[in-house]
C-alpha cells in the first residue's frame, strides 16, 4: 500500500468514496476495501464513504499497490522518450499495436513496456493514455500509477494535453487550413470511421511544411481526438494521408499510411511545468519530399 495526499481544488458536490474512485481510478471492489480498513482520511480524520467533501478538503488515502502488469511481459528494444514516477513516454514503431486486442495478446508495446518495467524490478499495471493505429509511428504515453493514469485521462479529455502529427498527403496543398467535419462510426463497416452530420464535433488543423507537384508534408494539430480523425477529415478534402489503404490508396514504395505522432506537450502529473515530448520523424516520411 503507498499513501497520498490531494486538495480538491476545485467545487463539488459528492461524497468522498465517488470522489476517491474517480480520481483514483479504483474498483468497486477496492473503494469497499480502503474504506472498510479506514484508509482515507479527510483534513487528519477518518473518512465515512457518504461524507460530502467541499473545496479545500485534503484527502489522505492508502491505495492499494499493483500486483501484476495486466499483460504478458516480453523483452525486446524500447525507445524512451521521458520518464519520471508517474509517467513513461515511449516510441512506437511501425506494423504494432500499442496494447493487446482481440486475439492479438503478445508483440504488442504493451508487452514491451512490461519488460522494461520488470528488468527494473518494478511493478505497474500497463496503462496507455491514448492509443495510436498500428501503422502509426510515433509518441505513447503510459501512466505508472492509477492517479497519474486518471489525471491525464482528464486532461485529455479537457484538450491540456496537445498532440502534433506529421504527415505526407496526396497532392499539393500550399497553405495551411482547419477541417471541421463531425465523424461517426461507418454505417457498413464499423471498424472506419465517416463525416457523418449528426456524429461527434471533430477539428483539425494542419500546416504545411513543405510540398511539390505531387504530395504535400503537413503538420496537424488535434483539437478533438475522434477514431482516426486524420485520415478521415484529409480524405474528406481529397487529400488522404499516402499510403493509407482504407481511405485513399497504397502503392509502392509505401507499405502503411505515412502519418507519424510527433510531440506531446503537456504538464507531467505533480508538476506545474509543461514539457514537450518529441519523437523523430523516420526517414521514410522525411526524406521522401524533394522540392
Amino acid at each position: 500500500m503507498s499513501w497520498k495526499t490531494y486538495t480538491v481544488k476545485e467545487d463539488v458536490n459528492t461524497t468522498v468514496s465517488a470522489y476517491v474512485k474517480e480520481r483514483f481510478s479504483l474498483s468497486s471492489r477496492n473503494l469497499q476495501m480502503i474504506f472498510r480498513k479506514k484508509r482515507v482520511k479527510v483534513n487528519s480524520r477518518i473518512a465515512h464513504s457518504k461524507r460530502m467533501l467541499k473545496k479545500g478538503d485534503v484527502i489522505t488515502i492508502e491505495l492499494p499497490q499493483d500486483k501484476d502488469y495486466g499483460v504478458e511481459v516480453e523483452k525486446g528494444p524500447l525507445h524512451m522518450l521521458y520518464e519520471d514516477s508517474h509517467t513513461l513516454v515511449v516510441y512506437k514503431p511501425s506494423f504494432m499495436l500499442v496494447h493487446p486486442t482481440g486475439q492479438t495478446r503478445n508483440h504488442t508495446l504493451s508487452n514491451l513496456v512490461a519488460g522494461y518495467y520488470a528488468k527494473r524490478g518494478e511493478v505497474h499495471k500497463i496503462r496507455p493514455v491514448h492509443r495510436l493505429d498500428r501503422d502509426t509511428t510515433g509518441v505513447i504515453m503510459f501512466g505508472k500509477t492509477r492517479e497519474a493514469e486518471q489525471y491525464y485521462t482528464n486532461q485529455l479529455q479537457e484538450g491540456r494535453i496537445h498532440r502534433i502529427y506529421r504527415g505526407l498527403v496526396e497532392g499539393a496543398i500550399n497553405s495551411d487550413g482547419v477541417v471541421n467535419a463531425p465523424i461517426g462510426v461507418d454505417p457498413v463497416f464499423d471498424n472506419r470511421r465517416c463525416i457523418d452530420e449528426f456524429g461527434q464535433e471533430a477539428i483539425t488543423e494542419y500546416r504545411v511544411i513543405e510540398y511539390d507537384d505531387t504530395k504535400s508534408l503537413l503538420e496537424f494539430k488535434l483539437l478533438t481526438g475522434r477514431t482516426h480523425q486524420i485520415r478521415v477529415h484529409m480524405a474528406h478534402i481529397h487529400h488522404p494521408i499516402i499510403g493509407d489503404a482504407m481511405y485513399g490508396t497504397r502503392n509502392k514504395p509505401y507499405t502503411r499510411q505515412a502519418l507519424h505522432a510527433y510531440s506531446l506537450t503537456f504538464v507531467p502529473y505533480g508538476q506545474i511545468e509543461a514539457i514537450t515530448v518529441v519523437a523523430p520523424v523516420p526517414s521514410d516520411l522525411g526524406l521522401e519530399i524533394h522540392t
